[in-house]
């Protein structure tokens, strides 16, 4: 056994040093937590130790960390020592990431942020809470990844009971969003009211008109206001009175006023001026060169299992795609209990690796079905995915069928413009093959 011992691999040997007495020369306390550990280990895995113990002003042989959790200290000593990184939660990844970047172990860092982006699980009623974590931090590439899911869960996170305790930087954020799925501004405009409410009560204040329009004044610059017809203007502002008499006035008369030439009132400079709507439902949809081919065989009927893959690239501004309408004809020979579609479609960035899918199972499951001549339905991505210039992303679309005719894409390769965006599709794989999306939802 002292002969195995002793031919251990470095790695081997310096793990076993972690957490033992031997050989250690300070003690790191954590609380009430000693941590006895190694001068030149410590040293050698962060800038900030080697200057703690080998520089001008070195450190005794006890230090007190007061601002670092147990558990996040743990996991970076054990990272120092092992080289090896074990997470256990999203809590835990934050606590190992603050203590990370105050020792400026940058791979550790990274490491936590890639489990949390991999791992932590977002919902209405947390994603301001990871938000807010990330924004400590800095974690960029989890901040976006937190307004993604705000944007495409807009209906569900803008009335959750968590949205009216979320911090006034991460209210700012979602604000800002320039894409939700909602139905109109109206409903960002309640929300935020709420949101307002809610802040004056935790001020001690009274919840009047006059305090809620002070305490959401500084967010009224992402409202836009001028996105709405003119009738549902002037019902939500009777209803949430964000405007003083002024501004209202001239938001109407903004919105109601043709444009032309001649000098008219101009908004309060504190206020949105944009006009377009954030809602997906008044998306661009860009239509394929798809079209039904019938070549006299019966796997256009019956598909166990069919996958095409699409390379897309763009040229010129940002492309998001945020989803596809999915069309099929029912065969009319076929029973409707035995019809059916399986569909899932996967957008991915080659650079990044991000991906995002949506799926849906569908059935006529009535005889008046059966006698439309086709169903589309729209499907929305899990996550919205944008495309920059120059990137190359994929699409694959994953069916099973029964019963139903599938379009097939007529051109294998081609190129469109989304605005003023250029978007080139390369179908892999034989010509005319199975490709059930009629058009493309997206926004430049």
């Amino acid at each position: 056994m002292a002969d195995e011992e002793k031919y251990l691999d470095l790695k081997t040997r310096l793990s076993n040093l972690l957490m033992t007495e031997s050989m250690s020369d300070v003690d790191l306390w954590v609380g009430d937590c000693r941590f006895p550990c190694h001068k030149l280990v410590l040293g050698l895995g962060s800038k900030v130790f080697e200057a703690m113990f080998y520089g001008k002003m070195a450190e005794k042989n006890e230090v007190r960390v007061t601002d670092v959790s147990v558990e996040g200290f743990t996991v970076m000593l054990r990272y120092m020592y092992t080289d090896c990184v074990r997470l256990r939660s999203p809590s835990e990844a934050f606590e190992t990431a603050y203590a990370a970047q105050k020792y400026l172990i940058e791979p550790l860092f990274q490491s936590c942020e890639s489990y949390l982006l991999n791992y932590a699980t977002l919902s209405p009623e947390n994603v301001f809470h990871i938000h807010d974590e990330a924004s400590f931090l800095d974690m960029k590439r989890l901040q976006d990844r937190c307004m993604r899911y705000v944007s495409r869960n807009a209906k569900k996170v803008l009335t959750s009971e968590a949205f009216v305790m979320c911090s006034r930087s991460t209210l700012d954020d979602i604000m800002a969003l320039d894409l939700m799925d909602i139905d109109s501004e109206v409903e960002v405009m309640e929300a935020l009211w709420r949101w307002g409410e809610r802040q004056c009560d935790e001020e001690g204040i009274e919840s009047s008109v006059t305090n809620v329009r002070n305490t959401t004044r500084d967010f009224l610059k992402h409202i836009r206001f001028l996105s709405l017809a003119k009738k549902d203007l002037e019902s939500a502002l009777k209803k949430f009175q964000f405007l003083d008499t002024e501004d209202e006035l001239m938001t109407l008369w903004d919105l109601a006023m043709p444009k032309t030439d001649v000098a008219v009132p101009k908004m309060s400079s504190s206020l949105c001026g944009l006009s377009r709507t954030r809602s997906v439902s008044n998306c661009c949809k860009l239509e394929l060169p798809t079209a039904y081919r019938y070549d006299g065989s019966l796997t256009n009927f019956s598909i166990a299992k069919h996958t095409t893959t699409v390379q897309v690239t763009v040229s010129g501004p940002q492309v998001t795609i945020l989803g596809a309408v999915m069309t099929f004809k029912p065969i009319p020979c076929y029973s409707s209990v035995h019809r059916s579609l399986e569909f899932e479609m996967e957008v991915g960035k080659l650079s990044t690796r991000h991906k995002s899918r949506a799926r849906i199972m569908t059935k006529t499951d009535s005889e008046a079905d059966a006698l439309e001549e086709k169903l589309e339905q729209e499907v929305l991505l899990d996550d919205f995915v944008a495309i920059s210039d120059g990137e190359m992303a994929t699409l694959s679309v994953n069916v099973a069928a029964e019963g139903v005719r599938l379009m097939q894409c007529v051109k294998s390769e081609f190129t469109t413009k989304c605005g003023d965006a250029l978007v080139t599709f390369r179908f892999e794989g034989p010509e005319r093959t199975l490709f059930p999306i009629k058009e493309l939802m997206y926004v430049v």
